[in-house]
């Protein structure tokens, strides 16, 4: 007894002196996008983050669907997590909403894969969201980046016709007006009120329907106004727009045009290089553009919340998302843009290898890799000019953004015809019917029961 009472003593003071010997691992929680990281599990990062710190990380993945999904949950106090990955007009109402805590990415020295990231994007960013009191790149670390634009099926459309229609394509119109016909029913828009709204004015400036004031807009002032006649006119073409949609997705609009589905879909560019390679895997032809009379340019970026619980983590993780092969293995899962310079891909041996892993017929043949790497990073789709003045960039909409809410609930309401109304209202009587059964079934039998007894 003696001796046992010696060992549990002896164990006792070991765990009193040595607490942090059994001390909870590390924890963090990412806030992201669905089918928008490599490694879901993070075995990478957690292995980095132990060579790094000493210390084990269980990290927890939560992904949301739209923006504003993330900002309710966030701006509410009902999501604890530690990093975010929202887009840029996203990040600005985070910020005003003085929920971010400044993460310095470009100045801070411990951070060191920043000066890998484009240098262009930094600056397009600072200079659209130049007049705020605060400079958003203060709060954000580049993470993603592409277009908003149209994506189609190139064995039914015609590639010229379909640019030439231009977004007039997204409402079944060619470009003198007449409707294609053939697209009736075959195409998707965005279930998005930022993007759908965005690609009804620009359609209303491409068709000349809007009026002089706003005709003489530039895209990013464009795309980023709100008043009572553009809202008005914004519903009154989107509500039109609906006799020809097969419908409005967030997500699943690339698999239904690979798999025939629907032949036009209002994409973003990452999905629309992931459609075109899976497409081409079954036979089918896919092709995307941006209208030449303007599109919008669109940032995604980490930022940390103010009621981050590891800070540390977080930025470790940030960092490490920017490290050129990681950045590479994202852009060979998702099919966006890393915010990771091009010609910083080029330089990194791992990035080459990582993208020689997975479309090199021989990794090991340098030309062949050189040839893979050239036309994979020059790709226009994948990295279009981002000095380009047609393309705009979104901005929060502030003080209007509960009238775009309506607006937009209103166009998704529209055009319930009355024979759907009473398919509804007949389920409904079918299931209370059903129910009425049931109960005065159970009713009757509980009734023998008690007679019988």
């Amino acid at each position: 007894m003696k001796k046992a009472f010696a060992v549990l003593l002896s164990l006792f003071l070991l765990l009193a002196c040595a607490p942090t010997a059994l001390a909870a691992e590390d924890k963090l929680v990412v806030y992201n996008w669905a089918d928008y990281i490599y490694d879901i599990e993070l075995t990478e990062f957690k292995a980095y983050y132990k060579q790094t710190t000493g210390r084990e990380i269980d990290v927890t993945y939560v992904t949301f669907d739209t923006n504003e999904t993330m900002l309710t949950k966030v701006l509410k106090g009902n999501a604890q997590v530690d990093v975010i990955c929202p887009s840029e007009y996203a990040i600005q109402r985070l910020m005003e909403s003085n929920a971010l805590r400044k993460l310095n990415y470009f100045t801070d020295e411990s951070f060191v894969n920043s000066d890998k990231i484009n240098p262009d994007i930094v600056t397009k960013i600072r200079e659209s969201f130049s007049d705020l009191e605060q400079d958003m790149t203060e709060y954000m670390a580049p993470y993603m980046w592409g277009t908003l634009g149209i994506l189609y099926n190139a064995d039914k459309i015609d590639s010229a016709d379909a640019e030439a229609a231009g977004w007039g394509l997204l409402w079944n119109l060619q470009q003198n007006g007449t409707a294609v016909g053939a697209l009736d029913k075959k195409i998707y828009m965005k279930d998005s009120i930022r993007d759908s709204y965005c690609a009804v004015l620009l359609y209303m400036k491409e068709r000349n329907l809007l009026p002089e004031a706003y005709a003489s807009m530039s895209v990013q002032t464009l795309i980023n106004t709100v008043d009572d006649t553009l809202l008005a006119l914004a519903k009154e073409t989107l509500i039109s727009q609906k006799e020809s949609l097969y419908g409005y997705e967030v997500d699943f609009g690339k698999n239904e045009l690979i798999a025939g589905t629907a032949w036009v879909d209002l994409a973003w560019s990452g999905d629309a290089l992931y459609a075109i390679e899976e497409a081409e895997a079954e036979g089918v032809n896919l092709q995307y553009f941006t209208p030449e009379s303007g599109a919008n340019i669109w940032f995604d970026g980490w930022v940390i919340p103010n009621n981050c619980q590891n800070e540390e983590a977080a930025r470790l993780f940030i960092d490490f998302m920017n490290r050129p092969d990681i950045a590479m293995k994202n852009m060979m899962e998702i099919g966006y843009s890393s915010a990771v310079d091009a010609e910083a891909l080029r330089q990194s041996e791992e990035a080459i290898a990582v993208l020689a892993e997975a479309y090199a017929d021989d990794p090991e043949d340098e030309q062949e890799v050189a040839e893979l790497a050239e036309a994979y990073l020059s790709n226009p789709v994948r990295y279009p000019n981002v000095n380009d003045d047609t393309l705009g960039v979104m901005r929060d909409f502030g003080v209007h953004n509960e009238q775009v809410v309506v607006m937009w609930e209103s166009v998704r309401g529209s055009n319930i015809s009355v024979v759907s109304i009473l398919l509804v209202l007949a389920a409904v009587l079918v299931v209370l019917a059903a129910a009425f059964a049931v109960f005065t079934l159970t009713n009757k039998k509980k009734r023998r029961r008690v007679k019988a007894s």
